[in-house]
């Protein structure tokens, strides 16, 4: 495990944290001459698989949102306000939300406990399959999850496997600059997308699936989660009135 004061004992001048990150990505073995968003997919997985202490992880974060926000600064780039976010999936007859919508919870979950966290800071959206068999039962299709906003992919998981410990299954994270957030999709079948990708608000991100340690037993939905990130810090925020809001578009 990277740990905070070891980087900092090594830094005698100049950008403090510039050379903490720099110690980060060479002990892990990241490669400096990818781009901003394959960093800070190296780096999740290192928050995901708990091998960086939190202080080197926030900082890491720090510096990847302002570079981020940098890159997205573009012409034709719009980030999309809330008013505007799109409902996460598409190509459905109906669906539900676990416990009505109230599966929202937070006083235990920190997005550093990594994979294996505690509580539900989100919420599952169900989609008509009483067959569990990943289609829609009206229509016989996979039904589509897509991206609220105009963003970038930061992370991805796509390979996951039954018998595989991960709990998450597939996913897929997106940051929205608008917001500085992410935007967390997770028991994905087929991933679309891979990490550095540009979305628009209503692209295709995966298939919704039953990925995962436990869900792979249990009803194909989609697992959405939204974090504000703070000063580096990932915050979950329950967004159950913006889904319904969507929901109605």
């Amino acid at each position: 495990m990277i740990r905070y004061s070891l980087l900092c004992y090594s830094c005698e001048s100049g950008n403090l944290v510039s050379k903490i990150l720099f110690l980060v990505f060479l002990i892990n073995g990241i490669n400096l001459s990818q781009t901003i968003f394959q960093r800070w997919h190296q780096t999740d997985l290192l928050i995901r698989d708990r091998k960086i202490e939190k202080d080197a992880a926030i900082d890491s974060i720090k510096y990847f949102v302002k570079q981020a926000d940098e890159q997205l600064n573009l012409p034709g780039f719009v980030p999309t306000e809330k008013n505007n976010w799109i409902f996460p999936l598409t190509g459905w007859t109906s669906v539900s939300y676990r416990t009505n919508g109230q599966d929202y919870k937070d006083k235990r979950f920190d997005y550093f406990q990594g994979g294996e966290y505690k509580d539900h800071p989100a919420h599952d959206i169900f989609i008509f399959d009483k067959d569990s068999n990943g289609t829609d039962d009206s229509i016989g299709k996979k039904v589509t999850a897509v991206s609220m906003v105009n963003g970038v992919v930061i992370s991805v998981y796509k390979v996951w496997k039954p018998g595989e410990f991960l709990r998450s299954g597939n996913y897929v994270k997106i940051f929205d600059p608008a917001t500085e957030a992410i935007f967390y999709y997770s028991h994905l079948d087929s991933v679309f997308v891979n990490v550095g990708d540009y979305v628009k608000a209503g692209d295709a991100v995966a298939f919704v699936g039953r990925t995962g340690r436990k869900a792979f037993r249990g009803k194909t939905h989609l697992h959405i989660a939204y974090y504000k990130i703070v000063d580096g810090y990932p915050k979950p925020v329950d967004i159950i009135n913006e889904l319904y809001e969507a929901e109605k578009k």
